[in-house]
C-alpha cells in the first residue's frame, strides 16, 4: 500500500502570470479553489515558502492568482486541514514546522484503536556511520556500495509502552555532524532542518504485515514471531531530493497505523 505525497514540480517558482494562466475555470469540472490549492501546494513543495515562513496575505494571493479572496480562503483552509500550513490569529498564515505537534502529526500515523493521538517519547538505541545499509536504502539515496550513511535506530514509546522502532538511513554527505545532535530530544526532521536547513516536505510509504525478529521483539516488548506493522519510507526535501530511507517496525496489538492521503 502506498501513501500519496504532494507532487514535487520543477523548482522554478510560478509567477503570477503562470499561476493565473493555469487556472482554467472550466477545467475538468474541478472547483477553482481546489486548483488554487494545488498550485499553492506545489509552491510549498518547491520551497517558495519554507517551514516557519509567513505566506502572503489572502488579498495578495488573490491578486497573484487572479481570483477572489473567498476562493483563496477556501484553498488556504484546505491546506490548514492537511497540516501543511497554520493560521495564527492576528499574525498571519505560516508554513508548518516539523517541531510543532501539528507538523509532527503529518508524518506520524500511529494511533490507539480508539483514535487517540500519540505524542511519543524518543530514545536513540543505536547510532553509527557505516557503509552498510539495505539495498533499497542505497538505491533510494542514490549511493554506491561504499557510500556512507548515518544509521539511527530509535524506539518510540507512549506512556511507557513501546510503539515502534525507527531505523533511519541518512546520506552522510548531506548530514555530516548530525550524529552529534541530541536526537532523543529533537525530532530527527527538525534536527535536520535546524542544522542543515534541509526541510522534509513529503514522504512515500510502503506498508506490509510481517513477523518480528528476536532483537526487535525485545525492544517492542512482544514475543518473537508476533505480527507487526512494517513500513518502508522515503522522505523528500525540496526539488525531489531524497534525504532519508526509513524502516519502521510497529506494534499491531495495541496501536493502529492510519494513512492520510492529501
Amino acid at each position: 500500500m502506498r501513501k500519496s505525497r504532494a507532487e514535487l514540480a520543477d523548482p522554478k517558482p510560478a509567477d503570477s502570470g503562470e499561476a493565473a494562466s493555469g487556472l482554467d475555470r472550466q477545467a475538468d469540472g474541478v472547483p477553482l479553489y481546489q486548483r488554487v490549492r494545488e498550485l499553492l501546494r506545489k509552491d510549498l513543495a518547491r520551497g517558495v515558502w519554507k517551514p516557519g515562513n509567513m505566506l502572503p496575505t489572502e488579498l495578495e494571493l488573490s491578486e497573484r492568482f487572479g481570483v477572489s479572496p473567498g476562493t483563496i480562503k477556501l484553498a488556504i483552509m484546505e491546506l490548514v486541514r492537511e497540516g501543511l500550513i497554520n493560521r495564527r490569529p492576528g499574525k498571519g498564515t505560516f508554513v508548518t514546522r516539523i517541531d510543532t505537534p501539528r507538523g509532527f502529526a503529518r508524518f506520524f500515523g500511529f494511533e490507539t484503536p480508539g483514535g487517540a493521538v500519540l505524542n511519543p517519547s524518543v530514545k536513540v538505541v543505536e547510532l553509527e556511520i557505516t557503509t552498510e545499509a539495505p539495498a533499497a536504502a542505497k538505491k533510494a539515496l542514490g549511493l554506491g556500495a561504499r557510500g556512507k550513511v548515518l544509521f539511527v535506530r530509535r524506539l518510540l514509546s507512549h506512556d511507557g509502552t513501546p510503539v515502534c522502532i525507527y531505523d533511519s538511513y541518512l546520506p552522510y554527505k548531506l548530514m555530516a555532524g548530525l550524529e552529534n545532535e541530541k536526537l532523543d530530544v529533537d525530532r530527527i526532521y527538525y534536527a535536520i532542518e535546524k542544522k542543515f536547513d534541509i526541510h522534509v516536505v513529503a514522504v512515500e510509504e510502503m506498508l506490509k504485515a510481517s513477523l518480528v525478529g528476536g532483537k526487535e521483539a525485545k525492544l517492542l516488548g512482544v514475543q518473537a514471531g508476533s505480527p507487526v506493522i512494517h513500513i518502508e519510507r522515503v522522505a523528500f526535501s525540496h526539488n525531489n531530493t531524497v534525504v532519508e530511507w526509513r524502516e519502521t517496525i510497529g506494534r499491531s496489538d495495541q496501536f493502529i497505523y492510519k494513512l492520510r492521503s492529501h
